[in-house]
């Protein structure tokens, strides 16, 4: 292809607490060849992820950006150039290249997947028909196991990943409780994602008086995506065999100092509860089977989603700062350039 600049988002400093514009920086180079086996995308768009805190932390984690490199990120993007055999020039594909405008991939060493573009909108391939609706998808049914007539509570119930798992248990035959902040949210959760009840912490003084009211029966499945003093509280109410899913730790500012706080190994040895962290990477061999029921349920109005999308390369840094000041309403995306699909 004709040489072009690239504009790229880089990491110049860790984080120590929440991510700030500051610790990121904008470059402009050459944009890179593929070699042998790889392709190169230019990005539609790009995502602001809960979990890169703790990418961008100096405290061990799972995954981990290094300073003076892109930033990590999921994004959707078509082929310009390709040296893989099984991927031609033109193919819409997801992947996980980072805040750039154009990214090499390699198909086999990386997630990425072909995207149809007329199926549903793009945006969806980074959101409820990617890596959110896996993350729902198989959160809760292969970690969280719920049956008929359980009561699932999800924390952070209006984001992309709560609002997906508690329209999957919806559909599964669950009592949906979720836990959101502000009217707005609370809203979307029982108005457009279909929770019976709808908590806001931000509303409540008392959240252990609230989540007992709006379960009466107890909890059979929690979500967490928050960890901090909602996990606490809600552990008290897990039923017998109850089954908790930790997804997210965003109640948390900072892991060093390791924080402290209540000890969780009381509930669960009295009540035989289940804790499991889930990582959506562990199931990739089966986003086949998740896409194809996330497609149908989307097709068929079982699942509805938001997304807010802003657009410009350079405001991604602010936009995941919002992130964690619950500024979002819905997915949040960047839109890199113009999406040629809409």
């Amino acid at each position: 292809m004709a040489q072009h600049l690239n504009r790229r988002v880089i990491l110049s400093e860790r984080a120590t607490g929440l991510p700030t514009p500051k610790l990121f920086s904008i470059v402009e180079d050459d944009v890179p060849s593929p070699s042998v086996g790889e392709v190169l995308l230019n990005n539609i768009y790009v995502t602001a992820d809960p979990g890169m805190k703790g990418w961008i932390s100096m405290a061990r984690n799972y995954a981990s950006v290094e300073t003076g490199t892109t930033m990590h990120s999921f994004s959707v993007g078509v082929v310009v150039e390709s040296k893989h055999p099984n991927v031609a020039e033109g193919d819409v594909v997801a992947a996980n290249t980072g805040w750039a405008e154009y990214a090499v991939a390699d198909p086999e060493r990386q997630t990425f997947r072909k995207v149809d573009p007329e199926a549903a909108p793009l945006s969806t391939a980074l959101g409820v028909l990617g890596i959110n609706g896996f993350t729902a998808y198989f959160g809760l049914l292969s970690v969280g196991q719920p049956k008929p007539g359980d009561t699932v509570v999800v924390s952070t119930a209006a984001g992309a990943v709560g609002s997906a798992v508690g329209q999957i248990a919806k559909i599964k035959g669950c009592r949906t409780v979720g836990i959101a902040g502000g009217p707005e949210k609370i809203a979307l959760c029982t108005e457009i994602f279909g929770f019976d009840a709808a908590i806001d912490y931000k509303a409540t003084g008392d959240l252990d008086a609230a989540i007992r009211a709006a379960c009466p029966e107890g909890i059979d499945v929690y979500f967490d995506n928050v960890g901090g003093e909602t996990l606490d509280i809600v552990l008290g109410q897990v039923n017998l065999h109850g089954r908790v899913v930790i997804c997210g730790t965003a109640a948390t500012d900072a892991w060093i100092p390791q924080p402290s706080g209540l000890r969780p190994e009381r509930n669960l040895l009295v009540n035989r509860i289940k804790m499991e962290g889930v990582l959506t990477f562990d199931f990739a061999d089966r986003y086949n089977e998740a896409h194809a029921d996330l497609s149908e349920w989307l097709r068929d109005g079982n699942i509805r989603y938001r997304e807010d999308i802003v657009d410009g390369l350079e405001n991604a840094p602010a936009a995941l700062a919002g992130l964690y000041e619950g500024r979002n309403m819905g997915r949040q995306l960047i839109r890199v350039r113009p999406d040629p699909f809409l």
